[in-house]
């Protein structure tokens, strides 16, 4: 049975490796004298690629510089006047006594378990500035 598989399998193989070719099927390759006209179109189809990959990459760095930028400078000045508000508002808020903090309603700060870490209460990224959590007997 073995010697049944091996042969058929050489058989294939020996297939993959026969050319059909002949001489009309290669005559369009490489092989032939060199085409000038050929030559020249592939030139001019070159030089049109790296013209407009030079325009495109000018294009680009305009938009970057022009419009990129400046939109990340402005997002960056709003962005820092609107953490300013809430850093003021934190600070106002740190004083603030447990009746005066925001009413915690059942829904918020659940804790079907406590956290195995620190005093069991406080999540992983808790701010003592900003997060309370008050318990009312």
């Amino acid at each position: 049975m073995f010697r049944q598989l091996a042969t058929k399998q050489a058989r294939l193989a020996s297939k993959r490796f026969q050319s059909t070719a002949t001489k009309s099927k290669l005559e369009g390759l490489a092989m032939d004298a060199p085409n000038p006209a050929k030559a020249a179109e592939f030139k001019s189809h070159q030089e049109a690629v790296v013209d407009h990959s030079a325009k495109t990459t000018a294009l680009w760095k305009k938009i970057s510089f022009l419009v990129a930028f400046p939109v990340i400078g402005l997002t960056a000045v709003n962005t820092y006047f609107v953490e300013a508000e809430h850093a003021e508002h934190r600070e106002h808020a740190k004083h603030l006594s447990d009746d005066e903090w925001p009413t915690q309603y059942p829904y918020q700060n659940i804790r079907k378990k406590n956290f195995f870490w620190g005093d069991g209460d406080k999540t992983l990224f808790w701010n003592s500035d900003v997060n309370r959590h008050i318990v009312k007997d």
